[in-house]
């Protein structure tokens, strides 16, 4: 290879330059591509073509030749073959690839056929025929089979054997070999005796020694109430306001009753009757219809009405006798002899009036009337009635998970009809009230929510709440304000401070048992003290390492022992 390559070194790297690098013809081969081919079949299809530049074009999508290493293989066959290749791809990473080994790379065929084009390859072009090529002369010492010659071989020749440098290097080293004294041979020994019995005491201080420690864990009582406003006109939860939305129920309740009445009064009873004599004061008959009008014209006025027709005959002077009654029932309508003497209307100027005798019949009697305590009584007695049937109204119209405070229902009288007024005589005073009775419905669960969150506000540090003993209970004595209720939930639990068994380690090591005892107790929650176990317990202390200690959390004795 070195001797072509000395013989003509020039000649060959320009005959190889000048076959790959040449310009390529405009007009070249094309070669298109399928698009299910392979970067395999592409290399073989353009081993089988003898053009000398050919234009491979490649499907829409196609990107099996966006690797280097295969591009470099193509590129490879075709330098060997005297072969210029180009690309025709819209494929972002075939063309950067094809950009770095110096292929060239176009976007259509007609953008090949309207240039010149030629690969520009990154490393040096060899050419298989002449692969000596380009390399640089050989040493003048070096013959053409490769062997030495001259001064250089007995420069070879004159230098040392692997086995004499070896054993001038032993022969140096023997004078250093020579043992030491006796008495620092035995301090050297005592040392290490030491040192080896120092080992076996740590060993048996430190690491031998094994501790169990049993732990039960305790559980404390927690308590924590939140005071909640519910109304429809919140929409937001707000936790720290500690309001929640509520939902207005409404419906109506209408109640009937009677109550005996309490107030009594002297009453009327009867009218009185009696006779009085029409006179005429005309020549001509006068007739007096039924229902006249006569009244007394002394004291006080009584009214009285005839309760028939009456004619009294022509001429003047004529008489006739009518019969009368009281308007009014009562003692008032009983008038003395001639004491009626008025006629009411046009009759005063045709006939004159007057009663020969008494008129009588009308009585008065002790009756029930109705008094306003009787109204006030039967009222308060209905709604009383009203608010104690509230509850069980509102109470099916809960939805799930609702609450409804019985204390918070409010009642509203509407409408209220008795059928008798204050004074008016009767023995029995009726009532018809017509109520609308209000509750808010609170969401349990959001109300809970609130509460849990300052139950674990309430939870000393590093306490966790038993899932199994966490209780909400809300007061039922809420207070009801318009379209608000106030009201109070308490949240009870227990709690436990959680056991690492870790941390028990390292904090008992090396302590005896009385002050890891009181240390476990001041920094956890324990049931009972802590058990001990040290074999061998030879110093009274636990061991010193955490590894050589055992920690048992006995969580199913704590779960019965709060059962």
């Amino acid at each position: 290879m070195y001797e072509n390559a000395a013989k003509n070194p020039r000649k060959s790297v320009f005959s190889a330059s000048s076959a790959f690098y040449s310009l390529v013809n405009p007009l070249s081969e094309i070669l298109r591509i399928e698009p299910d081919a392979t970067a395999e079949a592409v290399r073989r299809r353009l081993a089988r073509m003898d053009d000398p530049q050919v234009a491979v074009v490649l499907p829409n999508g196609w990107s099996e030749l966006n690797s280097i290493p295969r591009l470099r293989l193509i590129q490879r066959q075709a330098l060997a073959r005297n072969q210029q290749i180009a690309l025709v791809t819209h494929d972002l990473s075939t063309r950067q690839a094809a950009q770095q080994l110096g292929i060239p790379v176009y976007a259509s065929e007609q953008a090949v056929g309207s240039r010149t084009w030629q690969m520009t390859p990154v490393l040096p072009v060899i050419d298989p025929r002449q692969p000596a090529a380009g390399l640089p002369n050989p040493p003048a010492w070096r013959t053409a089979n490769g062997e030495a010659a001259g001064k250089a071989r007995s420069a070879i020749t004159s230098q040392p054997s692997l086995h004499r440098s070896r054993q001038r290097r032993i022969r140096a080293a023997e004078a250093w070999r020579q043992p030491a004294p006796l008495w620092l041979q035995l301090v050297g020994y005592g040392l290490v005796g030491a040192f080896l019995l120092t080992v076996l005491a740590a060993f048996a201080v430190y690491v031998l020694p094994a501790a169990t420690v049993t732990i039960i864990p305790g559980q404390r009582a927690v308590e924590a109430s939140v005071t909640l406003t519910a109304s429809p006109d919140v929409e937001v939860v707000d936790v720290q306001g500690r309001l929640l939305p509520g939902r207005l129920m409404e419906t109506y309740i209408e109640l009937t009753g009677t109550i005996a009445t309490s107030g009594s009064e002297q009453a009327a009873q009867g009218k009185a009757v009696g006779q009085v004599v029409f006179t005429n004061q005309t020549n001509r008959e006068v007739r007096i219809p039924a229902g006249t009008i006569v009244s007394t014209s002394t004291g006080s006025r009584n009214d009285f009405r005839t309760t028939s027709e009456t004619i009294v005959p022509a001429p003047q002077g004529s008489q006739a006798t009518a019969s009368i009654e009281a308007v009014e029932e009562g003692v008032q309508g009983n008038a003395r002899a001639n004491t009626i003497t008025t006629v009411s209307g046009a009759l005063r100027t045709q006939v004159g009036l007057t009663n020969p005798g008494a008129t009588g019949g009308g009585q008065s009697a002790l009756v029930r009337v109705v008094k306003q305590i009787d109204k006030d009584t039967l009222l308060d007695q209905l709604n009383a009635q009203a608010q104690s049937e509230a509850f069980g109204r509102l109470q099916p119209e809960l939805r799930a998970n609702e609450w409804l405070s019985e204390s918070s229902i409010q009642t509203f009288i509407v409408a209220q009809f008795f059928d008798h007024f204050n004074d008016e005589p009767a023995d029995q005073l009726g009532l018809t009230l017509r109520v609308l009775v209000q509750g808010v419905a609170v969401d349990q669960e959001t109300a809970r929510e609130i509460a849990m969150a300052a139950l674990q506000e309430a939870v000393p540090e590093r306490g966790k709440l038993v899932a199994d003993s966490i209780q909400f209970l809300a007061d039922p004595n809420a207070t009801a304000s318009g379209r608000s209720v106030t009201f109070t939930i308490v949240g009870r639990g227990n709690y436990v401070i959680p056991i690492d068994n870790r941390e028990v380690r390292s904090a008992v090591a090396g302590l005896s048992t009385e002050e890891a005892t009181a240390l476990l107790q001041k920094e956890w929650l324990l049931q009972r003290p802590p058990e001990f176990y040290v074999d061998p317990d030879w110093f009274g202390t636990l061991p010193s390492f955490g590894s050589r200690i055992q920690v048992r959390v006995e969580f199913d004795e704590a779960a019965r022992a709060n059962e």
